[in-house]
């Protein structure tokens, strides 16, 4: 975790590895509308120690007709050195799997972070394993 000048806070790179993973239907397979599950990840620093937790759920609410995109509403409660915070929001289930960086808000709810704004980064690599993993809180304005 390191201070910059400009008061950012940022936490990473990570890895985020999925140690539990409970689907409504038991199947890990081609995410559909209707699909829901639960799941809580390790993230993992440079030095391979545990620094914190996702606890995560999710359902598939839409798919875009122009070209099949699947998106889900995620909430994640996440645990962090100094603080907590949270995400709630659609993600493009689709785009996630082609391994892109994702980027989605974040919010501040406890320690360190309670009421700062900030993006939560993640490159997919594999349903149970994201990389460049980072936390970025913007300073209080």
């Amino acid at each position: 975790m390191s201070q910059h000048p400009s008061g950012l806070i940022i936490i990473g790179p990570l890895t985020e590895v999925t140690t539990e993973l409970k689907l409504g239907d038991g199947v890990l397979g081609a995410p559909k509308v209707g699909d829901y599950g639960t799941y809580q990840d390790d993230l993992i620093d440079a030095d391979e120690k545990k620094i914190g937790e996702v606890f995560g759920r999710a359902e598939g609410v839409y798919q875009r007709p122009s070209d099949g995109h699947l998106f889900s509403w995620y909430v994640e409660d996440i645990t962090l050195p100094d603080g907590t915070a949270t995400y709630e929001g659609p993600l493009d289930v689709t785009a996630a799997q082609s391994s892109v960086l994702l980027r989605f808000p974040i919010v501040g709810t406890g320690g360190r972070y309670e009421g700062l704004l900030g993006i939560r980064e993640a490159r997919v690599l594999n349903p149970k394993l994201y990389v460049d993993v980072r936390f970025v809180f913007f300073p209080e304005v």
